[in-house]
Order: structure tokens, then sequence, then C-alpha cells
């Protein structure tokens, strides 16, 4: 590995701040940069700015110092991103990393005075022009990770997939309170934002039985957030023979990937819990209907590489339709929903079987 080219402009001691005021599963994914960075340069203070709805997952973070928190909900979102701009500005950043790839974080970094910043080409003409700008491509073959350490390579070095990863840190009191459900069990997480990124609910039920006829003494766990409630007590209503513990926002973010952490696997839609199992080392599926992993959000590559995780998908190849657009829709533009009731429970039970201990 080259020696990375270390700015001139970044002192002893610096104080940098990450931007990624995405998705939950965009913010789990942007901690590889935060592990990266901590690890070649253990003496800067490290920041984050997220969303609202990701803050949890810095929670009791060992080397953070701050978490920077914008509530995007309402009209007053961009007063309150001012205030924000005000607050990050105070704090004097030298280094200012720009997940983001719209027009409110180009110019909150612009506006933070730090000597160095970094981003992604287009999409806005508010980078200042001191911002050091690469490509950001959806789908031209790097997974999500990789695109982000592409920002930070003259600094850090090139991306490894075995030690840029991201890591979530769950505290002792989020262990706890996972402990309070069942250990050693199989995740499933069958819950998204998006109605076509979700393996049809039936589909998880057969999976649950599944599971449980194969794999006789292993729980299974129905995980998701309080507003999926009604997703997951319909799922456990239509098993047959599996009785699945219903976890719906009873575990906080980092709660539930502290259950994760000590589970046999996780199996997920292509949502953020794929990448919070990815976070903790658990082995993984991705579930993946109208999207797919090369547009670059699937399974970590380090642990797809080392038998550890797996991504299953009806081939693009076999559906004209497929991907029918990055985030998904609220239905399917066909009405059909090929890409989600073609995908057969037996491929995911298979490719569970693959990457965790579940007898075969």
């Amino acid at each position: 590995m080259r020696k990375p080219e270390v700015d001139d402009q970044i002192r002893q001691g610096a104080h940098v701040v990450l931007l990624q005021p995405a998705f939950l599963g965009d913010a789990v994914l942007s901690t590889a940069l935060l592990e990266s960075w901590h690890r070649r340069y253990p003496d800067h203070t490290l920041s984050v700015f997220v969303r609202k709805a990701a803050a949890g997952l810095f929670e009791d973070h060992p080397f953070l110092k701050e978490v920077h928190v914008w509530d995007r909900t309402g009209w007053q979102k961009y007063p309150r991103l001012l205030g924000l701009s005000r607050q990050l500005k105070r704090a004097r950043p030298d280094v200012v990393i720009n997940l983001h790839r719209y027009a409110s974080m180009a110019l909150l970094a612009r506006q933070s005075g730090a000597a160095v910043i970094t981003g992604f080409m287009g999409g806005t003409g508010l980078h200042t022009g001191r911002t050091k700008l690469v490509s950001h491509e959806i789908g031209d073959g790097r997974h999500e990770t990789e695109r982000n350490h592409s920002q930070v390579e003259p600094l850090l070095g090139p991306w490894d997939q075995q030690c840029d990863v991201p890591r979530l840190h769950p505290s002792a009191a989020h262990r706890a309170a996972a402990s309070a459900w069942p250990g050693g069990a199989v995740i499933l997480a069958p819950a998204s934002v998006w109605a076509t990124k979700r393996w049809p609910a039936e589909k998880w039920a057969e999976l649950a039985d599944a599971c449980a006829i194969r794999n006789g003494g292993v729980p299974v766990v129905l995980l998701g957030g309080k507003g999926d409630a009604a997703l997951l007590n319909r799922i456990a209503a239509q098993c047959k023979v599996a009785q699945p513990a219903v976890c719906a926002g009873e575990l906080n973010l980092l709660g539930a990937a502290a259950l994760m952490s000590e589970a046999r696997a996780v199996v997920s839609n292509d949502s953020a819990p794929l990448h919070m199992a990815g976070a903790v080392g658990t082995p993984v599926v991705g579930v993946f209907c109208s999207t797919t992993p090369r547009l670059g959000f699937g399974a970590l590559p380090g642990m797809v590489s080392a038998g550890r995780a797996l991504n299953v998908e009806v081939e693009e190849a076999k559906l004209a339709c497929k991907p029918c657009g990055v985030h998904g829709h609220h239905a399917c533009p066909l009405r059909d929903f090929k890409c989600g009731d073609g995908l057969e429970v037996n491929a995911v039970l298979d490719a569970m079987e693959r990457v965790s201990s579940l007898p075969s």
C-alpha cells in the first residue's frame, strides 16, 4: 500500500467534520470513514452532521466529539439548517468531508471556514472553489463505501474492503436492552420506506417457517421500528410453524445493532438493517427486489468475499424493468412486481445457510 499524501493544511489534532444527512442506511455506511480516519489520525477530533432519524447510531460513540443533528421535518428545516451552519462555523473545523450530493450541504461546507473541504461532483453549483471534488456514479461497479473513501484517498490511502468498513458501537446499556430478546437468533428485517424494496409479507412468513423446520431450536425475531408493527405482526400471523418474536421499536437503533451482533444471521431488504448487520460483523443476506446490488448498496464487499454475506435477487437479465429506480417506488410501476414475487424463498434460505453456521 502506498503512503498517503498528507495535506500540509491538516495539522496535528485537527477537527474533522463528516456531513451525511441522508437516509439511515447511508449514515451507517458513512461510519466507515470515521473508522478509517481515526485509525490513520487517532489524535484528530471527529464530529458528524446527520439527520435526526440517524442520530441514535452515534449515541455513546467512543471517539466522536459531537453529533450535529438536523431535524429535516417541515418548512422550518431551512431555518434550523442556518442555525446549525453558524454552530458548525463556531466549531472551527479544519476538514469537512461532504458525502451529501445536494445544495444544502455544499452551502454548509462552504460556510464552515474549513481549510480542506471534499465533496462529490455534480448536483449543485454551490461548492467553493477550494473544494476537492471526486466523481460519484451510482452503478459504476463500486460499493458506496468505496465511493465515499475516494474523497479521502489522498489522505488515508487506497480503499481496502477488509479494513475500510462501517462500524457501530453499542454500549453496555444497549447490549443489556438487547439481552431481553432471544440471542443466537435468525433476525428477519422485512420493512423498508419504499414498497418496491419490500419482499412480500407471505415470503417472509414462508422463510420464517422454513427456518423453524430446518433449524429446530433457533429462534426467529422479526425486527423493525415502531411504525413497522403492523407489517411484522401480519407476517407473524401468517406463519404456520414458526413463532417469531416481534420487536417493533422496543429497541433503539444501537439496541437493535446489539441484538444483531448476537444473531446467527440477519436477512434484510435493501434497507438500513442490511448495513447495520454488516457494521457489527454478523452474517447477512440482502434481499433485492426493485433495486440491485450493482448500484453499490449491497452487502459489504469484504464480507461477501469472505463468505459471510450474500445478495439475492431476480437477475436483471430476466427483467427488462429492473432496476426501476435507485430508491424504489411506493408501488410497482408495471403493477406486476415480478422482481419481488419471482424471488423464491429457497434462494434466500440457501444463501442464509451458506453465509452462517446454520445447518444446511
